[in-house]
Formats: structure tokens, C-alpha cells, sequence
């Protein structure tokens, strides 16, 4: 059994899997923060959501390819996936410092 392709399979999902706590914990942060801190706790959904999808596609893209050779990874997915959860912990601390309307 050829298993020299699992390990990039494996990592494609991980990614996924990460992409879909960062769109989680985006809708739960709006939901319980959206009476302290207004829309902006829905514009900060929506631009988690957008960098999750990102993730997802940058994800698929550059595992699912076997006959291509790999580009060079450049950091841009961690670097991604900090901004995201950078504005997650950020909307919590507004929240926390403004408090319930």
C-alpha cells in the first residue's frame, strides 16, 4: 500500500478542521458578544469567515495538487490563521472592556 500521499491528505484536513474551529468560534464570539459591542461583532464574523475560507481553498489547493510541484510555503496560512484569531480575541476584549449595553 502506497501511503506517500497520506501525509499531505492528512495535513489538507487538518487545515480544514482548523479553518472550521476559526468559523465556530467566529459565530459563537458574534453571538455572545453582539449586545456589547453591536455590528461590529458581525463585521468581524464576516472577515473571520472570509480568511477561514481562504484557508480552506489555500488548503485544498496546494495538497490536492500530485502532479505539480509544490510552491514554496511563505508562511501566508499561519500568518492568516493568527490575523483570524487575532480579531476573535480582539472582538472578546471589546466586549469585555465596553461590557453589555
Amino acid at each position: 500500500m502506497d501511503q506517500s500521499g497520506l501525509a499531505d491528505e492528512r495535513t489538507a484536513l487538518a487545515w480544514q478542521r482548523t479553518a472550521l474551529a476559526v468559523v465556530a468560534g467566529a459565530a459563537v464570539m458574534a453571538r455572545l458578544t453582539f449586545d456589547a459591542v453591536g455590528p461590529l461583532a458581525l463585521v468581524l464574523l464576516g472577515t473571520a469567515l472570509g480568511l477561514a475560507l481562504w484557508l480552506v481553498l489555500e488548503a485544498s489547493t496546494r495538497y490536492r495538487r500530485k502532479s505539480s510541484p509544490r510552491p514554496p510555503r511563505g508562511g501566508r496560512a499561519p500568518a492568516v490563521l493568527s490575523v483570524a484569531v487575532a480579531l476573535l480575541a480582539t472582538t472578546e476584549l471589546v466586549a469585555l472592556l465596553v461590557g453589555p449595553r
